[in-house]
C-alpha cells in the first residue's frame, strides 16, 4: 500500500455515491505547480488531479466539500488507465481517503464535522 497526503481545491461539489450497496463520497482535488520557461519567459502551469473516495455517507462532512474548497488528504493511492474520449490511454490518480481536513473554509457553522 502506497500511502499519500496531499494540498488541493476541489474541481466541484463532492458527491453522495453508492455502488453495490456501499455508499460513498466522490471528490476531485486539482493541484497546479507554476514555473516560467527560462527561454521564453513564458509561466507554465501544469496541474495534476487526483480522484478521491471516502466511505460512508459523512452527511456532515459532504455539506462543506464544495467546489473550490481547500484540503488536506491523507490516504493510499492506486494508478489506473484508461482510454479518455480522445481515444487515447491516459493514466489516472485514485486516492481512498482515510483523512480529511477543511483549510481556510467561509462558511459559517458551529456543527462539528465528523467522517
Amino acid at each position: 500500500m502506497i500511502k499519500i497526503e496531499l494540498i488541493g481545491n476541489l474541481g466541484a461539489d463532492a458527491e453522495l455515491k453508492n455502488e453495490n450497496g456501499n455508499e460513498f463520497v466522490s471528490f476531485r482535488v486539482a493541484h497546479t505547480t507554476k514555473h516560467t520557461d527560462v527561454r521564453t519567459g513564458e509561466i507554465i502551469a501544469d496541474t495534476t488531479w487526483v480522484s478521491c473516495t471516502k466511505n460512508g455517507k459523512n452527511e456532515n462532512l459532504i455539506k462543506y466539500l464544495r467546489k473550490g474548497m481547500k484540503v488536506f488528504i491523507r490516504g493510499y493511492i492506486t494508478m489506473k488507465i484508461y482510454t479518455g474520449h480522445d481515444g487515447k490511454s491516459h493514466a489516472g490518480i485514485n486516492c481512498y481517503v482515510s483523512e480529511i481536513e477543511l483549510c481556510g473554509s467561509t462558511i459559517q457553522d458551529n456543527n462539528p464535522i465528523d467522517g
